[in-house]
């Protein structure tokens, strides 16, 4: 196989999104059909796509997806790193997300050709993105009984590289991070860029004080910004709670070092993904299958609405039954997906909930 002389990887969109793409890129990378590589993103996940052998990082705010704020400033910054990348040269872009807006963005790259993913009619995905229009038809067509966004993805890379060897042998086999640090470490991310996603306050202090109970080291994260709120939720711990309030970056080693992640239906899944740390996702008004790591447990319930899944575009705001999906999952239900995982995990730990006769 002769490599193609340049490639550019379009990442716009949520972070959760974006670091998905990022473990597929690097099978791109790893299959050697491109000699060099230009990856447009977010500035917050540059890093993600830094360290990679003849692969460029150009970085902008976009308008669509996280932060959906967009002004003046932010058009001239996209251009500017659109002028950036034509420069380069890519002769192929690529995105994994297939809305006519990410076409845009391949036209503005200026590349010969644009390759992005399809999506059969009537699968979910296809309720979320733009695609009525556009340049361009897709490189391949997920078929609707493929509901996981990770197996979708796979699918995506797999006829983009038409199953060259190394493809197969960059695919993550699963969480593995070596050796673990003695004592248990469980990390809880109870926040989220939606209402409609959030569980009760009291019962991620509830389930922090019965892993406090059975002996687990527990640290719970959040933005910068939201460290009054995780002080708040988790005040009668005290500092026996850690609480971590850093960069996405200094997110993603801190998930290194843990045994499990326990979070929404948010980016915080979707690192520990990448990182290699198993994670129990607590969903509400999404498909559980559809956005589910390949190495999460979750808990789910539709909580009785007959709008579910709304796909986090809720219509129940303002009635009797709002968020009724999260509030119908309880704390027992998500505390044995918990410790189920961590005896999975940590045979020798053998973490026993407190007042149970395991």
């Amino acid at each position: 196989m002769t490599p193609a002389p340049s490639l550019c990887l379009i990442a716009a969109r949520n972070l959760g999104d974006i670091t998905i793409t990022g473990h597929y890129f690097r099978q791109l990378v790893a299959s050697g059909r491109w000699r060099r590589y230009v990856v447009w993103t977010r500035p917050s996940m540059a890093f993600l796509f830094e360290g990679i052998e003849d692969c460029r990082v150009v970085t902008s705010h976009f308008p669509v997806g996280t932060g959906r704020s967009f002004g003046w400033a932010d058009l001239g910054g996209m251009l500017r790193a659109a002028r950036e990348i034509r420069r380069f040269g890519p002769v192929e872009t690529v995105d994994m997300v297939g809305d006519v807006r990410e076409r845009f963005f391949g036209r503005l790259a200026g590349s010969v050709r644009h390759l992005y993913i399809g999506w059969a009619e009537g699968h979910p995905y296809g309720r979320i993105i733009r695609n009525p229009l556009g340049p361009g038809r897709p490189l391949a067509v997920v078929p609707a009984e493929m509901k996981n966004i990770y197996a979708a993805h796979q699918f995506f890379v797999d006829a983009l590289l038409s199953g060259d060897a190394p493809a197969v042998a960059a695919r993550r086999a699963g969480p593995g991070r070596g050796a673990p640090p003695p004592g248990l470490r469980v990390g809880l991310h109870p926040l989220a860029s939606q209402d409609c996603k959030l569980w009760s306050p009291d019962s991620w202090s509830n389930v922090a004080g019965e892993l406090l109970a059975a002996g687990v080291d527990v640290r719970a994260f959040g933005a910068p910004g939201e460290r009054d709120r995780l002080q708040a939720m988790f005040a009668a711990h005290g500092e026996r709670v850690r609480l971590v309030t850093g960069d996405i970056p200094s997110f993603q080693r801190e998930l290194g070092g843990l045994d499990l992640l326990v979070g929404l239906d948010s980016f915080s899944v979707h690192m520990a993904e990448y990182a290699g740390t198993a994670s129990v996702l607590l969903m509400g008004p999404n498909d559980p299958v559809l956005f589910t790591p390949p190495h999460a447990a979750v808990v789910s319930s539709s909580g009785g609405c007959a709008a579910w899944p709304c796909l986090n575009v809720p219509s129940c705001v303002g009635t009797p039954g709002e968020y009724a999906c999260m509030r119908a999952i309880d704390e027992a239900r998500v505390l044995d997906a918990i410790f189920d995982r961590l005896r999975a995990l940590r045979p020798d730990e053998a973490p026993v909930r407190a007042g149970s006769s395991a």
